[in-house]
Parts: structure tokens; C-alpha cells; sequence
């Protein structure tokens, strides 16, 4: 499944950086169907629909790995402050009063607060995993504090910073590895939902959500115009999810 994942992924980046733009508006190419000029079609301005889908297909990548490295730096930063008794209480209380919020509601709260635009986006997605990874690696580092070899390391007289890059974080790497592509998929998934709502890439920027948004009133006329941008989405997710499954799964990853 892995290779199917990444095969599909990989197929699907380079049809973004191929094809990838915001296109050109004209009046007089209104919603075009399907053709040689046009493959995908033209949307109600007239655009190109391949340069948008490939160009949202860009912009999601982009976002969700922006996401991805912010959440799992913010994550590693916290499980390293577990270490310090005082501080555990105070980051868990932070992270379960963000929990108690779903992730796309905080998201789009605080994009509607902050205004549009890709940096803003990108934070408030962020922030969101973030508190989730905190939360789920407490009991992890806390498991492994108490392990023999630890009490040992200390013992000799490592440090909090050696303990855990050289004997704690080897032991995280696999649910990190993990948990980033499903950070991944759900960025890919919240990003195209608040563009969708309006709170995510600001105009003219493509997005798979905007752009689903734009052509929403003509599905029925144009049903071409739906079609190719849900599409990208669709693979898009299910090649996130294969590799998430193959990571999982370790026999799966034979598959």
C-alpha cells in the first residue's frame, strides 16, 4: 500500500508543478466543457480549470507540509518540557482546553480572527495538531521516563537534552512518523474546508476548496467543473491514507 500511497502522491505533485496556476480570466470562455485546449474545462471566469485544480493540488501540499513540520516541532518541544515537572501541568491544561474544541472549529475561529492569508492559515491549522500531539505523547514520554535505562542515564549524570534526543526520541520516531502523515491528511482536509468557507487562501490564490466553492452554483450546468477539483481531493486523501495505513499496518507495507 505504501508504494501505491507514494506512487499516487508522487503523480499528483508532479501534475501540480506541471500544470500548476492561477489562469487567465476571460468572459468569453465562460464554463467551457472538456477539450484539447482546455481539458479540464473553464470555470464561470473564464480560467482554465487544470491550471486551478493542479495549482489547489500545489497550494494543499504546501500548506499541509508547512502544518505538518510546525506541529511536530511544537510536539517534540512539549514531550522535551515533560521533562520538567512544573511545566507538564501547565501544557496539558493547554492542550485539553484546545482538545475540547474540534480542530476545524478552532481552525476556522481563528482564521476568521487573524484574516485571511496562508501564513495565518497555516498557524491556525497548526496550532490545533499542535495540542494534539502534546497531549498524545505525554503518557508515551512519561512511560519511557520511568524505564530502567533512563534511571541509569541519569545515574551516570546525562542531561535532560541528552536523555532525550539519544534514548527517548528514538523510541518516538515511529508514532511520529505516524502521526505526520495523518496531520498531513487532515491539514490537506481542514485547508480545503476553510478555503471552501471562505477563511482560507485568500483570492486569487487556487485551492481545491475555493475552487469547489466557486463552481458550486453551476455543478448542475457544468458538472465538469466539479468534477476534476473533487477528484484531486479525493486522490490526494487516498494516497495520504495508504501510506498512513502501510505506516500503521507494517505488514500491510508488502502489499
Amino acid at each position: 500500500m505504501r508504494r501505491v500511497g507514494c506512487a499516487l502522491l508522487l503523480i499528483l505533485i508532479i501534475f501540480s508543478l506541471a500544470f500548476g496556476g492561477t489562469g487567465d480570466v476571460d468572459a468569453f470562455r465562460r464554463l467551457l466543457p472538456p477539450s484539447l485546449e482546455f481539458p479540464f474545462g473553464t470555470d464561470t471566469m473564464g480560467r482554465s480549470l487544470i491550471e486551478r485544480t493542479a495549482g489547489g493540488v500545489m497550494v494543499s501540499i504546501a500548506v499541509a507540509a508547512s502544518v505538518t513540520a510546525l506541529s511536530l516541532l511544537a510536539g517534540i518541544a512539549a514531550a522535551f518540557c515533560f521533562s520538567f515537572p512544573r511545566l507538564s501541568p501547565v501544557i496539558l491544561a493547554v492542550s485539553d482546553c484546545l482538545k475540547a474544541v474540534p480542530s476545524i472549529i478552532l481552525a476556522l475561529f481563528l482564521s476568521s480572527i487573524a484574516g485571511p492569508g496562508i501564513p495565518n492559515l497555516i498557524a491556525a491549522i497548526a496550532l490545533s495538531h499542535a495540542a494534539d500531539l502534546a497531549r498524545t505523547l505525554y503518557p508515551k514520554v512519561r512511560m519511557l521516563q520511568a524505564e530502567p535505562f533512563i534511571e541509569a542515564e541519569r545515574g551516570i549524570g546525562a542531561g535532560r537534552m541528552r536523555i532525550f534526543v539519544f534514548h527517548i526520541m528514538p523510541h518516538l520516531k515511529p508514532y511520529l512518523s505516524l502521526q505526520s502523515v495523518s496531520v498531513f491528511l487532515s491539514s490537506v482536509l481542514e485547508e480545503s474546508t476553510l478555503s471552501f468557507l471562505g477563511c482560507g487562501v485568500p483570492v486569487p490564490v487556487p485551492s481545491l476548496g475555493s475552487v469547489l466553492s466557486e463552481v458550486r452554483p453551476v455543478m448542475l450546468s457544468a458538472p465538469w467543473a466539479v468534477f476534476f477539483p473533487a477528484a484531486a481531493l479525493l486522490l490526494l486523501s487516498v494516497s495520504l491514507c495508504l501510506i498512513a495505513l502501510s505506516l500503521s499496518e507494517p505488514d500491510a507495507a508488502s502489499e
